[in-house]
């Protein structure tokens, strides 16, 4: 293979029509990532411990001021608005829990779409690859083996179509399996976080530690 062939442009040629699939795994999958990324900014281990900080002071007595724009802040404002409604403790924290439940559901939202790709990818590649054996056998029967088989340009672009497919089902489909499974691991800590904080929020203020 010469050194034309380590080019981006000579690589996608070279794959043959599955490399327009796996295009369209790898935006998507890039898509998935950054948005769900953006969304852990959101819900991060700072803002939870902001929410803990504020559940303590209220067991304590003492006086709090949290605010935000954040998902979390949002699930607060609504158990605030309910306590005023004059719901009793128990109602609170099933109405946090449910507020958290929301919550996960958003950000388990596109995460599918990793799970596909990680699995499917690889046999895109691998369709890829028997249509470059097909193209491979194909020269053969045409031109046969000649002493030279570098001489036999069907042969030589069927291998290669099947191997530039194959590898690249893999390129798209590992990262995909390690960002699912970093952010599967991520979402379900912080989520898990959040309701422990937000039911102690909603038991303090359940029993009258706010200002109605």
């Amino acid at each position: 293979m010469n050194q034309e062939a380590f080019t981006l442009g000579s690589w996608w040629t070279q794959g043959g029509p599955v490399m327009y699939p796996l295009a369209v795994y790898s935006i998507l999958g890039i898509a998935v990532l950054i948005e769900k990324l953006f969304f852990l900014r959101k819900i991060s281990g700072s803002e939870i411990e902001l929410v803990r900080k504020a559940a303590d002071d209220l067991l304590s007595g003492k006086s709090t001021a949290e605010s935000g724009a954040g998902p979390v802040w949002i699930i607060l404002t609504r158990l605030r608005k309910l306590v005023g409604d004059g719901l009793g403790t128990d109602a609170l924290v099933r109405a946090a829990e449910r507020e958290v439940s929301r919550l996960e559901d958003i950000a388990m939202r596109g995460m599918i779409w990793l799970a596909i790709i990680g699995n499917t990818a690889p046999f895109v590649g691998l369709f890829g690859t028997v249509v470059g054996i097909i193209r491979a056998f194909h020269g053969l029967s045409g031109q046969g083996l000649p002493s030279d088989p570098s001489q036999n340009s069907e042969l030589i672009r069927g291998i290669s179509e099947a191997l530039v497919s194959t590898a690249t089902g893999l390129m798209v489909a590992v990262p995909a399996v390690i960002a699912y499974n970093y952010l599967l691991r991520e979402i379900r800590s912080r989520i898990g976080r959040i309701d422990l904080a937000c039911a102690d929020y909603a038991d303090a203020i359940g029993n009258g530690k706010v200002k109605k």
